[in-house]
């Protein structure tokens, strides 16, 4: 009895610990590029503008309109929407290990929500990410149907998984691609074709609903064309893989965030490994490894930290029941075996533990300047006029509570072109934007040219960082 509630007091201070860490990051983050076009999207919602006709991003309008939400309901409050995003990242971890409570028993649940917590901080989930969100649909996909251990699912699971994965693709659009792997073990399962070709049906219809539900929104304001155009063909078309060098480098960065996650997936290979065998135990670990799997090809075309989200709860269930089958057999094993396996554990866990306070200082610097920028564009600007920047990073409109002066709130590769070029040029020889901000800290081909434009008709004012200036244009 001593001996369990020691156990469970560590790990209660863990959770505590992980929460405060995941807290931390959570508020200790700057609004960075792809916050700054989420939040600005979600201000121009409230202000009766649509996306896509009005303001150009790639993603998925799930994100701007949560985001929009929580803005609303709070006065326009960044706190606000960081604690939602909080609490998106908790609700994952929660369902993620309330799965692996019922498929493989305490200590594996409560291992699962350290870890999913854990990573949630550790692969930027509190960097208001759209991963976020598809991967707490993922958790709850991965509930619904795994959530009866003594009977398959039901039709009406099927059609909820389906839902849920048309509600992740809404937030990021990789989340599809949790669809072909839940259909391949749909068919995988015991039952004939008949049954296997229901599941597929209700699959499909239940993705397809919220899917066509927006499709149908954006008709009726004549927006569809333009919902095509910025959220799926672009990303097809002018959204081009990384190099290997450069996928190479940055997965295995990916990998180097969080050791633990990864190594533990080694026993799950052995104590929960995929079978094609009717066996339920079998069976469920077979859908948790492909949904596994296709959480991890979006890091085939980019390496961005963030988009391990995707794959978590299914990467942290795994662990953590590798994890937990170790323990067990290392149970009746002498005590200097289990002794150095705990020892090498804690040290995986905490190896990046001395980094997290020299990090959560560095972002707080961050902040800091993003709100001395923010007052900075506000002293020089009134209240409701339109601002331009000149940047890859739209967080200063947001930040400044200041609209922007053209739908391309930024201009990167993706959308970039000698028209948009030209019409940003305009903007500026017509003082039709009284501030222009210029920032320099990601210089691309075109940016040079445009600044040359600002100092030509325009006047420096500030600089409030090193590489951002700002420029009135009267």
């Amino acid at each position: 009895m001593i001996y369990r509630g020691v156990v469970w007091l560590s790990f209660g201070l863990a959770l505590a610990a992980v929460l405060l860490l995941l807290a931390a990051s959570t508020a200790a983050t700057p609004v960075s590029n792809d916050a700054g076009a989420y939040l600005t999207m979600a201000d121009a919602i409230l202000a009766g503008r649509l996306p896509y006709r009005d303001l150009f991003d790639h993603k998925t309008p799930g994100i701007y309109y949560t985001f929009a939400a929580a803005l609303a309901l709070s006065g326009r409050s960044l706190r606000a929407v960081q604690l939602v995003q909080l609490l998106a990242v908790m609700a994952m971890a929660g369902l993620t290990g309330w799965l692996a409570w019922r498929l493989w028993g305490r200590l594996a649940g409560a291992l699962t929500l350290l870890l999913a917590l854990y990573g949630g901080a550790a692969y930027q989930g509190g960097h208001l990410t759209t991963e976020a969100w598809t991967a707490l649909f993922t958790a709850a996909a991965l509930a619904s149907l795994l959530r009866r251990s003594s009977q398959p699912p039901s039709t009406g699971d099927w059609l909820l998984a389906g839902w849920l994965v048309g509600l992740a693709a809404l937030f990021k659009q990789t989340g599809l691609l949790a669809l072909p792997a839940l259909a391949l073990w749909a068919a995988s399962i015991r039952g004939d074709w008949r049954q296997v070709g229901r599941r597929w049906l209700a699959l499909i219809a239940g993705c397809t609903a919220p899917l066509l539900a927006t499709a149908a929104f954006f008709a009726t304001q004549g927006a569809l064309p333009d919902l095509w155009r910025d959220a799926i063909w672009v990303n097809l078309s002018q959204y081009p893989r990384a190099s290997f060098a450069a996928l190479l480098s940055g997965n295995l960065i990916n990998l180097r965030s969080f050791p633990l996650l990864w190594l533990g997936l080694l026993p799950a290979l052995i104590f929960a490994p995929p079978s094609l065998r009717r066996s339920a135990a079998g069976q469920r670990a077979t859908l948790l490894w492909l949904m596994l799997l296709a959480g991890l090809l979006p890091l085939l075309h980019r390496f961005y930290g963030h988009y391990v989200l995707q794959a978590l709860p299914p990467a942290a269930a795994l662990a953590a029941a590798g994890l937990a089958a170790l323990w067990q057999w290392l149970s009746c094993r002498p005590w200097p075996w289990r002794a150095l396996a705990v020892a090498g554990l804690l040290a995986l866990a905490l190896i990046d533990l001395p980094a997290w306070p020299r990090y959560l200082a560095h972002t707080q610097r961050l902040v800091e300047r993003q709100q001395v920028v923010a007052a900075a564009v506000q002293a020089l600007s009134q209240p409701g006029l339109p601002i331009l920047a000149i940047t890859a990073a739209p967080q200063v409109y947001f930040l400044s509570d200041r609209p922007p002066a053209t739908r391309w709130i930024y201009l990167y590769p993706v959308n970039h072109s000698p028209a948009r070029e030209a019409e940003l040029a305009d903007l500026i020889t017509q003082h039709i934007a009284p501030v222009v901000v210029v920032d320099d800290s990601e210089p691309l081909p075109w940016h040079a040219r445009l600044r040359s434009i600002v100092e030509a008709n325009c006047t420096l004012q500030s600089t409030p960082t090193p590489n951002l200036a700002l420029y009135t244009c009267h």
